[in-house]
């Protein structure tokens, strides 16, 4: 069965250091510019500063990780395909309806951060790594299954329990893919005011947007997403078998400290490895290069637009998709629409 990673651009680009005077302020280069278009799929990954088990499934844990989720997603219109909550991070696939992806993740990170600091007891600590956290842009409805695929049998793939639903984290069950019904999770009782504007109960279940039922139906997804399921099943079965590997098991992982990490630093080792990052992800080599192309031309338009404002012209059009210098700056930007994503083969 092809990896995953197969599907993946990365981009080696690294920090705007290496573009030589790429988005310079006050003669300090930034980070590169994210595209964030209507109607993108993504495919989330973000860990937990240092792979702590921060999010450790507890139940108050589960808790405010599902309330804070889909509050934030329902507050920016972003809909919820799947998730798997495990001990050090996350995985989920959503829809971005309105192009406000940073703004979700914005909200979504900051009152999970807040809450787990103030079930810890402990404050100016970093709760999400930036690091280690990839947001990837599907391209194709083959990689939308493989991502959905992976992100519900990953407890099973890190080799915790036999099948995925054995274990305790805030998960979307296969057959409920696209139900638009799920559990119930109140409001947890620490953090939030009882008084305040969010909601006292929310139900987080998996949302498939028609968009995307137009070039898969659902039944077709959930076909497809079972198989590979299983297949990722039977692999880790088969390394078991063999004695290459062993199922941890889930008393294991409740007794493990929320402050427990999975990486430890190397002795001598001082500060942290830059990494290359995923950006896009698509099946078939030819959309993950005109993906890649996408998302160079986005940058170069955003780099002169960004030199313009720079310069004090204030009418200066930024291309579609951008969103921090429109959000942050109130610069002006082009409509658009993601309308390349594809079919499944």
């Amino acid at each position: 069965m092809v990896g995953l990673s197969a599907f993946f651009g990365v981009d080696r680009l690294g920090s705007a250091h290496t573009l030589p005077g790429y988005l310079e302020t006050c003669g300090e280069a930034v980070t590169l510019p994210k595209r964030r278009l209507p109607g993108t799929a993504y495919f989330l990954s973000p860990v937990c500063d240092r792979k702590e088990f921060r999010l450790k499934p507890t139940g108050e844990t589960k808790a405010a990780f599902a309330f804070t989720l889909v509050e934030s997603a329902m507050k920016h219109g972003v809909d919820i395909i799947a998730v798997m909550q495990m001990s050090s991070h996350y995985h989920a696939v959503v829809y971005d309806r309105l192009g406000t992806l940073s703004d979700f993740l914005r909200d979504f990170h900051g009152l999970m951060g807040k809450l787990g600091s103030a079930r810890d007891e402990v404050e100016n600590t970093k709760f999400w790594s930036s690091e280690d956290s990839e947001t990837v842009e599907i391209g194709d409805m083959d990689t939308l299954v493989g991502c959905v695929a992976y992100t519900l049998a990953n407890p099973t793939k890190e080799f915790i329990v036999e099948r995925p639903e054995m274990w305790m984290g805030v998960m979307t069950p296969v057959d409920a893919l696209g139900s638009g019904f799920g559990k119930i999770y109140e409001r947890p009782k620490r953090f939030f005011d009882p008084g305040g504007t969010t909601s006292e109960a929310v139900m987080l279940c998996s949302d498939y947007p028609w968009e995307l039922d137009e070039l898969l139906p659902l039944a077709q997804l959930k076909e497809r997403v079972k198989a590979r399921v299983e297949a990722y099943v039977a692999e880790a079965k088969a390394e078991v078998a063999a004695g290459r590997r062993e199922f941890s098991g889930i008393e294991k992982a409740k007794k493990l400290s929320f402050w427990h990490s999975a990486e430890r630093p190397v002795s001598g080792e001082v500060g942290r490895k830059a990494k290359p990052r995923k950006r896009v992800a698509a099946a078939r080599e030819g959309r993950l290069q005109a993906m890649l192309e996408q998302m160079l031309a986005f940058r170069v338009a955003h780099r002169k637009a960004w030199r313009a404002l720079s310069r004090g012209i204030r009418d200066v059009m930024f291309p579609a998709g951008t969103w921090m210098a429109w959000r942050i700056y109130g610069a002006q930007r082009e409509v658009g629409v993601n309308e390349t994503l594809e079919a499944p083969s």
